[in-house]
């Protein structure tokens, strides 16, 4: 497996994937996590975009010829209310192949990127999960991360 920062030829193989995890966490949260009709081309772009955002670190697992995962992290302002000493990094699109890639392919771009952000003056990744997507929980704890927030959510209609 090659764990390297994305190109332009991968970003359709990313937006297949996000795209298949958004379609799983709708089943979760069918109102939160409502999928756009417009999902992938808004992504494509916005992967385009971040391919070349100096404070991003968009990076993909490859085996062979198949995309097995793939990880996008930002800096982020803190908040004006909270110092935690240096540069977060926000991980938000983060997604792989199948659910038991998670402890092999999830771990190894979650290792990666937090060598990258470190080595960039980050002093701490905020990772984003679904409640209900529990192999990547799993691997988010095994990685020692802990839950720092949670976002409850009630539909109003």
């Amino acid at each position: 497996m090659d764990v390297r920062k994305a190109e332009t030829t991968d970003i359709k193989a990313a937006v297949e994937l996000v795209e298949r995890s958004r379609r799983q966490f709708q089943k979760f949260q069918p109102t939160f996590w409502h999928k756009s009709a417009h999902s992938a081309a808004a992504t494509e772009a916005l992967f385009a975009r971040l391919l070349t955002d100096p404070d991003t670190l968009f990076l993909v697992a490859v085996e062979g010829s198949r995309h097995q995962g793939f990880l996008v992290a930002r800096k982020t302002p803190n908040p004006p209310v909270f110092d935690p000493g240096g540069d977060t990094w926000l991980i938000d699109d983060f997604s792989v192949a199948e659910p038991h890639l998670w402890l092999s392919i999830g771990e190894a771009l979650l290792s990666h990127a937090t060598t990258l952000i470190h080595e960039h003056g980050g002093v701490q990744v905020v990772v984003v999960s679904a409640d209900r997507d529990l192999a990547k929980t799993e691997m988010l704890r095994r990685s020692d991360l802990t839950i720092a927030s949670n976002w409850w959510t009630k539909p109003l209609r």
